[in-house]
């Protein structure tokens, strides 16, 4: 019997753990506060500046294209990550509690999927 894992499956279990990590980040959400898209941008700055500098201390020599790209790479996931987390406050204010569960589901599964197909391609690469 082998372990090996087909793609199919690798997606299926992403896309399955990303809906479900998405339902519980909509089922539990109670807004407390107004949306603030200068939050999100410092925030995935943040996130970035600390990936980079970790990757930076890590990987000795490092090229400068090669830590631009990531960090690149950083902000957008953050970014797009932190947005979704913001769209939860008018989503809920359009349709309450049920529609903010759906729409994280999924997102949580598109972002399971595009994980998946990332691990995918950094094993072909290899």
């Amino acid at each position: 019997m082998s372990n090996k894992i087909t793609k199919n499956q690798l997606y299926t279990r992403y896309a399955l753990t990303g809906g479900a990590l998405g339902l519980y980040f909509g089922l539990f959400f109670r807004p407390a506060r107004q949306p603030n898209l200068w939050f999100v941008l410092l925030l995935a700055g943040l996130v970035t500046v600390v990936t980079v500098m970790v990757q930076a201390w890590r990987k000795r020599p490092f090229s400068i294209s090669n830590l631009l790209k990531t960090a690149l790479s950083t902000y957008l996931k953050a970014f797009i990550f932190l947005v979704l987390l913001e769209l939860r406050h008018p989503i809920y204010d359009a349709g309450g509690r049920t529609a903010v569960a759906l729409f994280m589901t999924v997102m949580g599964a598109l972002a399971g999927l595009g994980y998946a197909y990332e691990q995918i391609r950094q094993k072909r690469k290899s």
